[in-house]
């Protein structure tokens, strides 16, 4: 069984501060800087392998490595982190920005979005699920438990799919011989199991561009530069299983609900 392990995320996020205290060359023979010290703490947080982003007006420029902004952008409303609009030289780097997933290659043909995981190929008869990926593209992949795993996979969770249930851990956490089980909770309806109640709130409240913590049943919803404070504002009854949503102010936690990743 195949895990998407969250050191895995940890791996890439260390590749990638590794990668952006080098120095690259332009093409007239200079030195350009791309230290992630130049890069505003959001920015950082929104970052993803093969992808450079720079927020603008509260809007997000994904660009891929050679690319500039044009004068005419594909512009996509609401699909980037926490709910902003996109711009992007193309929509298919718009998309696959959106895709990209560690321990997946994503690739954008036709409109549709492949995932593969490392040393597949492309079969001449892929898994498909239509209508399942990012902006309603129809997913293809080697079999349905990449798919499904591509589906399930959030940050700071290990989840592997078994007998076509869900398992979600967070680091360290091993499966329990009794877990908690959430009835069609998982994307494609999947049973979710996890080892306890706090951890499965949490993964299904975690949104791009937002972390979730869970305790007793309460889930905290925090942007990458927030902290729980005392003082906080609730939303009784509006998280994942009807638990309630706790936030830093009204806006964060408005922002949060009305976006639909």
């Amino acid at each position: 069984m195949k895990h998407a392990r969250t050191a895995l995320f940890t791996a890439l996020a260390a590749a990638l501060v590794g990668a952006g205290c080098q120095s690259t060359p332009s093409p007239d023979g200079s030195t350009m800087d791309t230290t992630t010290a130049q890069q505003t703490a959001p920015e950082a947080a929104f970052s993803k392998p093969g992808f450079r982003v720079q927020l603008e007006d509260g809007r997000l420029w994904v660009l891929k490595q050679g690319q500039e902004k044009p004068d005419r952008p594909v512009i996509l409303i609401g699909a980037g982190p926490q709910g902003m609009t996109l711009k992007a030289v193309d929509r298919e780097t718009a998309l696959e920005y959106v895709a990209a997933k560690p321990g997946f290659d994503v690739s954008v043909e036709d409109g549709r979005l492949w995932v593969l995981r490392e040393g597949q190929e492309k079969p001449a008869r892929p898994v498909m699920l239509i209508n399942a990926g990012p902006q309603g593209m129809t997913l293809r992949a080697h079999d349905r438990e990449t798919a499904l795993e591509y589906l399930a996979t959030k940050p700071g969770f290990d989840v592997s799919v078994e007998d076509g249930r869900l398992w979600v851990l967070r680091e360290g956490q091993e499966k329990p011989a009794r877990p908690v089980m959430l009835i069609n909770a998982g994307p494609q309806g999947m049973t979710l199991r996890a080892p306890d109640r706090d951890t499965a709130l949490a993964y299904l409240a975690t949104k791009p561009g937002y972390r979730a913590e869970a305790e007793d049943g309460r889930v905290w919803i925090l942007k990458p530069d927030q902290e729980k404070t005392g003082k906080h504002v609730a939303r009784i009854g509006a998280g994942p299983q009807g638990a309630t949503l706790r936030g830093v102010d009204s806006e964060t936690l408005d922002r949060y609900m009305a976006y639909q990743p």
